[in-house]
Protein backbone atom coordinates (compact mmCIF):
# COMPACT_ATOMS: atom_id res chain seq x y z
CA UNK A 1 0.00 0.00 0.00
CA UNK A 2 1.36 3.32 -1.09
CA UNK A 3 1.50 6.68 1.44
CA UNK A 4 2.86 9.92 0.51
CA UNK A 5 4.83 11.89 3.12
CA UNK A 6 3.37 15.49 3.98
CA UNK A 7 4.31 18.08 2.19
CA UNK A 8 3.75 20.88 4.86
CA UNK A 9 5.52 21.39 8.41
CA UNK A 10 2.43 18.88 10.21
CA UNK A 11 0.68 21.58 11.21
CA UNK A 12 -3.34 21.08 12.35
CA UNK A 13 -5.56 21.75 9.36
CA UNK A 14 -7.34 24.54 10.44
CA UNK A 15 -4.79 25.77 13.14
CA UNK A 16 -4.42 29.88 13.09
CA UNK A 17 -1.15 30.89 11.52
CA UNK A 18 1.30 32.98 13.66
CA UNK A 19 2.34 36.27 13.10
CA UNK A 20 5.57 38.15 14.15
CA UNK A 21 3.95 41.79 15.15
CA UNK A 22 6.75 44.47 15.06
CA UNK A 23 6.79 46.49 18.38
CA UNK A 24 6.03 50.00 18.43
CA UNK A 25 7.29 52.65 20.76
CA UNK A 26 4.82 54.57 22.59
CA UNK A 27 5.49 58.00 22.44
CA UNK A 28 7.22 59.98 25.38
CA UNK A 29 5.08 62.72 25.40
CA UNK A 30 7.45 65.58 26.59
CA UNK A 31 4.50 68.59 26.84
CA UNK A 32 2.81 66.06 29.17
CA UNK A 33 5.89 65.49 30.93
CA UNK A 34 6.87 68.69 31.45
CA UNK A 35 3.71 69.71 32.34
CA UNK A 36 3.19 67.00 35.15
CA UNK A 37 6.81 68.31 36.57
CA UNK A 38 5.58 71.91 36.51
CA UNK A 39 2.51 70.86 38.31
CA UNK A 40 4.44 68.81 41.05
CA UNK A 41 6.95 72.02 41.09
CA UNK A 42 4.50 74.37 41.89
CA UNK A 43 2.64 72.21 44.88
CA UNK A 44 6.27 71.61 46.49
CA UNK A 45 6.71 75.37 46.15
CA UNK A 46 3.45 76.21 47.41
CA UNK A 47 3.80 73.82 50.53
CA UNK A 48 7.22 75.57 51.07
CA UNK A 49 6.49 79.23 50.87
CA UNK A 50 3.49 78.01 53.57
CA UNK A 51 6.06 76.76 55.80
CA UNK A 52 8.45 79.36 55.77
CA UNK A 53 6.50 82.68 55.13
CA UNK A 54 3.68 81.90 57.57
CA UNK A 55 5.37 83.13 60.77
CA UNK A 56 6.39 87.14 58.99
CA UNK A 57 3.40 87.27 56.55
CA UNK A 58 0.29 88.57 58.98
CA UNK A 59 -2.00 88.23 55.91
CA UNK A 60 -1.58 84.52 55.62
CA UNK A 61 -3.60 84.56 58.73
CA UNK A 62 -0.70 84.36 61.75
CA UNK A 63 -2.53 86.23 63.98
CA UNK A 64 -6.15 84.77 63.14
CA UNK A 65 -7.90 82.14 64.75
CA UNK A 66 -8.12 80.36 61.55
CA UNK A 67 -5.77 81.26 59.41
CA UNK A 68 -7.69 80.84 55.94
CA UNK A 69 -5.64 81.91 53.78
CA UNK A 70 -2.58 79.94 54.93
CA UNK A 71 -5.05 76.69 54.50
CA UNK A 72 -6.12 77.97 51.28
CA UNK A 73 -2.40 77.81 49.93
CA UNK A 74 -1.81 74.68 51.38
CA UNK A 75 -4.94 73.69 49.71
CA UNK A 76 -3.61 74.65 46.53
CA UNK A 77 -0.79 72.85 46.94
CA UNK A 78 -2.26 69.36 47.40
CA UNK A 79 -4.12 70.21 44.61
CA UNK A 80 -1.05 71.16 42.14
CA UNK A 81 0.51 67.44 43.22
CA UNK A 82 -3.07 65.32 42.21
CA UNK A 83 -3.05 66.88 39.10
CA UNK A 84 0.92 66.17 38.59
CA UNK A 85 -0.88 62.87 39.78
CA UNK A 86 -2.82 62.62 37.15
CA UNK A 87 -1.41 64.44 34.27
CA UNK A 88 1.98 61.71 34.53
CA UNK A 89 -0.49 58.34 34.63
CA UNK A 90 -1.86 59.55 31.51
CA UNK A 91 1.37 59.54 29.85
CA UNK A 92 1.83 56.56 27.18
CA UNK A 93 5.31 55.11 27.57
CA UNK A 94 5.10 52.45 30.20
CA UNK A 95 8.50 53.33 31.52
CA UNK A 96 8.18 57.23 32.12
CA UNK A 97 4.25 56.66 33.42
CA UNK A 98 5.88 54.79 36.16
CA UNK A 99 8.93 57.12 36.74
CA UNK A 100 6.62 60.45 36.68
CA UNK A 101 4.02 58.52 38.57
CA UNK A 102 5.83 57.26 41.76
CA UNK A 103 7.29 60.99 41.66
CA UNK A 104 3.81 62.54 41.24
CA UNK A 105 2.74 60.15 43.92
CA UNK A 106 5.32 60.79 46.41
CA UNK A 107 4.95 64.52 46.36
CA UNK A 108 1.16 64.10 46.72
CA UNK A 109 2.11 62.10 49.80
CA UNK A 110 4.28 64.83 51.17
CA UNK A 111 2.63 67.71 50.68
CA UNK A 112 -0.37 66.17 51.69
CA UNK A 113 1.20 64.67 55.04
CA UNK A 114 2.64 67.94 55.55
CA UNK A 115 -0.31 70.54 55.34
CA UNK A 116 -2.22 67.99 57.04
CA UNK A 117 0.31 68.37 59.88
CA UNK A 118 0.58 71.88 59.12
CA UNK A 119 -3.41 72.44 59.88
CA UNK A 120 -2.73 70.64 62.58
CA UNK A 121 -0.39 72.24 64.50
CA UNK A 122 -1.83 75.64 63.58
CA UNK A 123 -5.73 74.56 65.52
CA UNK A 124 -4.42 72.07 67.81
CA UNK A 125 -0.46 73.00 68.60
CA UNK A 126 -0.90 77.05 68.76
CA UNK A 127 -3.29 76.69 71.95
CA UNK A 128 -2.55 77.85 75.71
CA UNK A 129 -3.34 75.81 78.45
CA UNK A 130 -6.40 76.52 79.94
CA UNK A 131 -6.26 79.34 81.88
CA UNK A 132 -8.18 81.78 83.87
CA UNK A 133 -7.65 85.57 83.60
CA UNK A 134 -8.20 87.08 87.08
CA UNK A 135 -8.89 90.48 86.12
CA UNK A 136 -11.64 92.33 84.41
CA UNK A 137 -11.90 95.87 82.65
CA UNK A 138 -13.27 97.80 85.27
CA UNK A 139 -10.41 96.93 87.91
CA UNK A 140 -7.34 98.14 88.65
CA UNK A 141 -3.82 96.68 87.47
CA UNK A 142 -1.27 95.36 89.66
CA UNK A 143 1.27 97.51 90.86
CA UNK A 144 4.27 96.59 89.48
CA UNK A 145 8.38 97.80 89.85
CA UNK A 146 9.97 95.21 87.55
CA UNK A 147 13.92 95.93 85.77
CA UNK A 148 13.62 96.40 81.78
CA UNK A 149 16.55 95.77 79.27
CA UNK A 150 18.53 98.73 79.98
CA UNK A 151 18.85 97.80 84.13
CA UNK A 152 16.22 100.53 84.83
CA UNK A 153 13.24 99.83 86.97
CA UNK A 154 10.20 100.52 85.68
CA UNK A 155 7.05 101.07 87.68
CA UNK A 156 3.67 101.13 87.23
CA UNK A 157 0.92 100.11 85.98
CA UNK A 158 0.25 103.91 84.91
CA UNK A 159 3.00 106.74 84.57
CA UNK A 160 2.21 110.35 84.51
CA UNK A 161 3.42 111.41 81.43
CA UNK A 162 1.03 108.96 79.39
CA UNK A 163 -2.80 109.39 78.95
CA UNK A 164 -3.09 105.69 78.23
CA UNK A 165 -0.81 102.67 78.96
CA UNK A 166 -0.62 99.34 76.69
CA UNK A 167 0.67 96.35 78.64
CA UNK A 168 1.30 93.25 76.73
CA UNK A 169 2.42 90.27 78.32
CA UNK A 170 4.15 87.87 75.90
CA UNK A 171 5.16 84.49 76.00
CA UNK A 172 9.16 85.07 75.86
CA UNK A 173 11.57 85.37 73.20
CA UNK A 174 11.75 82.18 72.07
CA UNK A 175 8.35 82.37 70.32
CA UNK A 176 8.63 83.90 66.84
CA UNK A 177 4.67 85.06 67.35
CA UNK A 178 5.85 87.44 70.42
CA UNK A 179 8.71 88.46 68.40
CA UNK A 180 6.96 89.15 65.43
CA UNK A 181 4.46 91.05 67.61
CA UNK A 182 6.89 92.96 69.46
CA UNK A 183 8.38 94.10 65.70
CA UNK A 184 5.01 95.33 64.62
CA UNK A 185 4.72 97.45 67.60
CA UNK A 186 8.32 98.81 67.47
CA UNK A 187 7.63 99.90 64.08
CA UNK A 188 4.56 102.07 65.06
CA UNK A 189 6.15 102.96 68.27
CA UNK A 190 5.83 107.09 66.87
CA UNK A 191 1.94 106.54 66.52
CA UNK A 192 1.51 105.32 70.01
CA UNK A 193 4.01 108.28 71.26
CA UNK A 194 2.23 110.81 69.39
CA UNK A 195 -1.58 109.59 70.28
CA UNK A 196 0.28 109.58 73.85
CA UNK A 197 0.05 106.43 74.89
CA UNK A 198 2.92 104.40 76.70
CA UNK A 199 3.84 100.37 75.88
CA UNK A 200 5.64 97.90 78.10
CA UNK A 201 6.09 94.44 77.52
CA UNK A 202 5.76 91.69 80.35
CA UNK A 203 7.24 88.55 80.22
CA UNK A 204 8.92 85.79 82.85
CA UNK A 205 12.09 85.69 80.74
CA UNK A 206 15.77 86.81 82.11
CA UNK A 207 17.04 90.37 81.72
CA UNK A 208 19.86 88.54 79.95
CA UNK A 209 16.99 87.30 77.33
CA UNK A 210 15.15 90.39 77.51
CA UNK A 211 18.55 92.34 76.43
CA UNK A 212 19.41 89.94 73.81
CA UNK A 213 15.62 90.47 72.66
CA UNK A 214 15.69 94.37 72.46
CA UNK A 215 19.17 94.16 70.41
CA UNK A 216 17.95 91.62 68.03
CA UNK A 217 14.65 93.86 67.38
CA UNK A 218 16.24 97.42 67.81
CA UNK A 219 13.10 98.11 69.99
CA UNK A 220 13.18 100.88 72.98
CA UNK A 221 9.99 99.48 74.30
CA UNK A 222 10.76 98.57 77.80
CA UNK A 223 10.68 94.75 78.06
CA UNK A 224 10.05 94.01 82.08
CA UNK A 225 11.75 90.93 83.35
CA UNK A 226 9.31 89.12 85.76
CA UNK A 227 10.84 85.39 86.84
CA UNK A 228 9.46 86.09 90.03
CA UNK A 229 6.17 86.23 88.31
CA UNK A 230 5.09 88.70 90.53
CA UNK A 231 2.63 90.20 88.54
CA UNK A 232 2.28 87.30 85.68
CA UNK A 233 0.73 85.33 88.75
CA UNK A 234 -1.52 87.14 90.22
CA UNK A 235 -3.20 87.82 86.70
CA UNK A 236 -3.50 84.29 86.41
CA UNK A 237 -1.25 84.55 83.14
CA UNK A 238 1.84 81.50 84.04
CA UNK A 239 2.26 78.37 81.99
CA UNK A 240 3.77 75.90 83.99
CA UNK A 241 6.26 72.98 82.71
CA UNK A 242 5.99 69.53 83.77
CA UNK A 243 8.92 68.62 82.36
CA UNK A 244 11.13 71.11 84.13
CA UNK A 245 11.29 73.79 81.68
CA UNK A 246 10.85 77.31 82.96
CA UNK A 247 7.34 78.85 83.17
CA UNK A 248 6.13 81.03 80.62
CA UNK A 249 3.58 84.06 80.17
CA UNK A 250 0.31 83.35 78.78
CA UNK A 251 -0.31 86.23 76.10
CA UNK A 252 -2.87 89.15 76.87
CA UNK A 253 -2.80 92.77 76.12
CA UNK A 254 -4.58 95.55 78.49
CA UNK A 255 -5.35 99.22 78.03
CA UNK A 256 -4.76 101.08 80.99
CA UNK A 257 -6.24 104.38 81.52
CA UNK A 258 -4.02 107.07 83.43
CA UNK A 259 -5.57 106.26 87.22
CA UNK A 260 -3.90 102.63 86.25
CA UNK A 261 -7.46 101.28 85.69
CA UNK A 262 -8.01 97.87 82.95
CA UNK A 263 -10.64 99.61 80.55
CA UNK A 264 -9.64 97.34 77.37
CA UNK A 265 -8.63 92.94 77.55
CA UNK A 266 -7.35 90.81 74.97
CA UNK A 267 -7.15 87.39 75.42
CA UNK A 268 -7.32 83.99 73.31
CA UNK A 269 -7.24 80.27 73.65
CA UNK A 270 -4.35 80.34 70.75
CA UNK A 271 -1.22 82.24 71.31
CA UNK A 272 -0.43 83.16 67.74
CA UNK A 273 -3.99 84.98 68.15
CA UNK A 274 -2.82 88.54 68.26
CA UNK A 275 -4.27 92.13 67.75
CA UNK A 276 -2.87 94.09 65.22
CA UNK A 277 -1.16 97.39 66.32
CA UNK A 278 -4.09 99.46 64.39
CA UNK A 279 -6.47 97.84 66.34
CA UNK A 280 -4.82 98.09 69.65
CA UNK A 281 -3.88 101.79 68.56
CA UNK A 282 -7.34 102.30 68.22
CA UNK A 283 -8.33 100.25 71.76
CA UNK A 284 -5.88 102.79 73.47
CA UNK A 285 -7.68 105.83 71.71
CA UNK A 286 -10.93 105.08 72.99
CA UNK A 287 -9.89 104.73 75.80
CA UNK A 288 -8.14 108.31 75.97
CA UNK A 289 -10.96 109.93 74.20
CA UNK A 290 -13.50 107.95 76.81
CA UNK A 291 -11.74 109.87 79.56
CA UNK A 292 -11.33 113.78 78.02
CA UNK A 293 -15.20 113.41 77.19
CA UNK A 294 -16.69 111.79 80.21
CA UNK A 295 -13.94 111.58 82.26
CA UNK A 296 -14.57 107.98 82.25
CA UNK A 297 -12.76 105.69 79.92
CA UNK A 298 -15.40 103.24 78.14
CA UNK A 299 -14.87 99.69 79.21
CA UNK A 300 -14.28 97.86 76.11
CA UNK A 301 -13.11 94.48 75.38
CA UNK A 302 -13.22 92.63 71.92
CA UNK A 303 -13.69 89.28 73.57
Amino acid sequence: MATSEPDGPGLDEGAPELYDEPWLIPPFQPIRAIGAVILIACGFALYEYVLVSFWSAPWMGIHERIPWPAFAIAAAAIVFSIVGLRLALGLDSPHAKLGFGLLAFMACIVVGAGGGRFVSYAMRGTMNPPFKLKLAVGQRFPSFALVDQNDSIRRGPAPSDASATLVYIYRGDYCPFARFELAELTARAGDFRRAGIDTVAISTDPIERSKMLAGFLRTKIPLLSDTAETVLAPLGLVQHHRNAEPDNAIPAFFVVDRDGVVRWVFTSPYYRELPRPDTLLDAAKSVIAGESTTGRAPTASPR
